[in-house]
């Protein structure tokens, strides 16, 4: 049995035998090694430009133009005609206070200031009696210096008593006496016209007092505005010096944020010659603010500067308190070259690609920079960049100097 296999199976392991001798036997194909691919980046060509950087500033607006109207009279309020957030014209009547105390206030000031001209009255008649009264009592002074003489020349001759004489004498006594007092109530006629002037002034300066009392009855809007709060209804008594309520003028609304300190220089150098403006879209809508000044105090828990910027154009839903964010175009700078954030790397490193591979350049932060197209950049200086290199746009975790980059689509 054994002898009948041998022959079949020498026959298969003969052929197997070639088979891999053959194998082994046939020409190898020549190995081609493919070169490293670096690593695959977008890239920017550095086209340098005169650009302004657009700074974004957070704050509130405020209303410079605000009056907080307060009673100046004791009295109940009648009517308010306003509330929180209404719309008022300058003069329109926002508030009524109940006018009659005031009123008995400027009746008794009508009343006294009455009583002081008709003393004045009463003093210029007076001076008027007397000085038509002075010549005839000049006259009854004469006629008892007379009546004197013609005793004294009877006593002498004694055809006349003693008495008689003295009787004499003593009336002329009177008669002078009289003159005298006439002359003096004549001579201090000015001194009390002028005391009585000084009353009359002093009362008309109370009547004025009670009749502007009553018109502070009255409440007006000082000026167009928007109501922003009202502590008083129908019915409260208040004195002089409570808070009725509050208004600001909406029209001169301001927006206040605060600038960073490396931005302050270039905004001094130009503030005086050039306008600077900030826009902001709030609820959909588009609005645009002008810086008008700088604050004149500077906060020590910040570092910069408030900037105070004036609304331009209609204030539409805008109000005092409210927070915006807004973007300030500031002047252009030249050699400046708007970039990516993902170009940049750390706070002040971009790579350029030199050989395709990768080398570090330090760089400048200018300032937020927005494109033909809306999109948010970064405006960057270099002195080390030059005039069309190329620098990567792709953020990779292992950018270092030397690295090996491929170019997409180069």
């Amino acid at each position: 049995m054994i002898k009948r296999l041998l022959p079949p199976l020498l026959v298969v392991a003969l052929a197997i035998g070639i088979f891999i001798a053959l194998i082994i036997s046939r020409p190898q194909a020549p190995v081609q090694e493919r070169p490293a691919q670096g690593v695959l980046v977008d890239v920017q060509q550095i086209d340098f430009a005169e650009l302004s950087p657009v700074l974004t500033l957070y704050g509130r607006l405020e209303a410079p133009q605000k009056a907080n109207l307060r009673a100046a009279v004791t009295a109940d309020v009648a009517e308010v005609y306003v509330f929180d957030g209404d719309n008022v014209e300058q003069g329109d009547v926002l508030i009524e206070l109940d006018p009659r105390e005031a009123l008995l206030a400027v009746r008794q000031a009508e009343a006294e200031l009455a009583m002081i001209d008709a003393q004045i009255e009463a003093e210029k008649s007076q001076l008027k009696r007397n000085e038509a009264l002075l010549g005839t009592q000049q006259q009854l002074v004469d006629l008892a210096k007379a009546a004197v003489n013609r005793a004294e020349k009877l006593q002498q001759s004694q055809l006349t008593s003693q008495a008689l004489l003295d009787e004499s004498i003593s009336l002329q006594a009177q008669q002078s006496l009289e003159l005298k007092q006439r002359q003096f109530d004549i001579q201090d006629h000015p001194i009390l016209i002028a005391q009585l002037q000084a009353n009359r002034q002093q009362a008309q300066a109370q009547l004025d007092r009670a009749e502007l009392d009553l018109d502070r009855t009255v409440i007006k809007a000082p000026f167009s505005g928007r109501i922003s709060s009202r502590q008083i209804a129908k019915g409260d008594r208040v004195q002089p010096g409570d808070a009725l309520m509050t208004l600001y003028d909406v029209q001169l609304l301001e927006f206040r944020a605060s600038i960073p300190q490396r931005y302050l220089a270039d905004i001094y150098s130009v503030l005086e010659t050039t306008s600077l403006s900030a826009t902001a879209n709030i609820f959909g809508q588009q609005y645009e603010f002008e810086l008008q000044r700088l604050s004149g105090e500077v906060n020590a828990n910040v570092a910069g500067r408030d900037g105070l910027f004036r609304l331009k154009g209609a204030p539409g839903s805008l109000a005092a308190g409210q927070f915006v964010s807004a973007q300030l175009t500031l002047p252009p700078h030249q050699n400046t070259v708007a970039i990516p954030y993902s170009a940049l790397y750390g706070l002040d490193r971009v790579y350029r690609v030199k050989d395709n591979q990768l080398e570090a350049v330090q760089v400048s932060k200018i300032g937020d920079y927005s494109d033909q197209d809306g999109k948010s950049r970064l405006l960057i200086q270099s002195d080390a960049l030059q005039q069309g290199d190329h620098i990567i746009t792709t953020q990779l975790p292992n950018a270092i100097n030397g690295l090996a980059v491929t170019i997409k689509d180069e």
